[in-house]
């Protein structure tokens, strides 16, 4: 079982005009985000489920199980506002998806961060989104930008923390991230929605059920 503590915002329209620029590349950060990483991922189709996504996961083999497990307080850093989630993650390759599914196209920038010592530390990603010079922290914080859509046609893009390691730790964690993050003068937000992946994917008329092909 892995453990995380997430904030994540959607905009249904385009997101704010400097945010992309910002985050990518701007000066402020010591590298260029890592990605753009394209992947497709397949997810259970159960429109009034918002606490629970069942996905396979690009290529790799089996499905992700991920739940909600409880809410643990605000995230207040300047730009960045939103209750912290803790959810739970499982992986496993003897389960399939049924039928109905929902096919996501993503677009994904990508910063990570150790956190295992104490003070955030930036990793340098390559263009895949994997570290250059190093191995992938055991307790850290993924911050990403990504664009979705889905295969009928919904599009957005989202924003988000997710801060893996420790249950005791991982929302102090997130939250030494954000600040981090919030020093290098992000720009305004908008007005996005604070959401998860099911919750976004459950809003809509998703009447049509899809044929899965895992």
């Amino acid at each position: 079982m892995e453990v995380s503590a997430e904030v994540r915002w959607f905009w249904d329209t385009d997101v704010p005009p400097k945010l992309n620029d910002w985050f990518v590349n701007s000066p402020m950060h010591p590298f260029p985000a890592g990605g753009e990483e394209l992947r497709e991922d397949v997810y259970l189709y159960d429109p009034k489920q918002v606490e629970l996504g069942v996905k396979a996961r690009g290529e790799k083999p089996g499905l992700e199980v991920k739940g909600l497990v409880g809410r643990a307080g605000s995230l207040s850093e300047g730009a960045f506002r939103g209750e912290i989630e803790i959810w739970a993650k499982w992986t496993s390759r003897a389960l399939t998806l049924p039928a109905a599914t929902i096919v996501t196209s993503k677009a994904r920038w990508l910063r990570k961060f150790d956190t295992g010592e104490g003070t955030p530390r930036e990793i340098e990603l390559n263009a895949e989104g994997k570290p250059v010079r190093e191995d992938l922290p055991v307790r850290g914080c993924n911050v990403e930008l990504t664009t979705v859509k889905t295969d009928d046609g919904k599009v957005a893009w989202t924003f988000g923390f997710e801060a893996f390691g420790k249950l005791d730790e991982v929302c102090e964690q997130l939250r030494a991230v954000a600040a981090s993050m919030s020093a290098r003068q992000p720009p305004d937000f908008g007005h996005p929605s604070l959401k998860s992946y099911p919750a976004w994917l459950a809003e809509g008329d998703k009447g049509n059920h899809r044929t899965s092909k895992h």
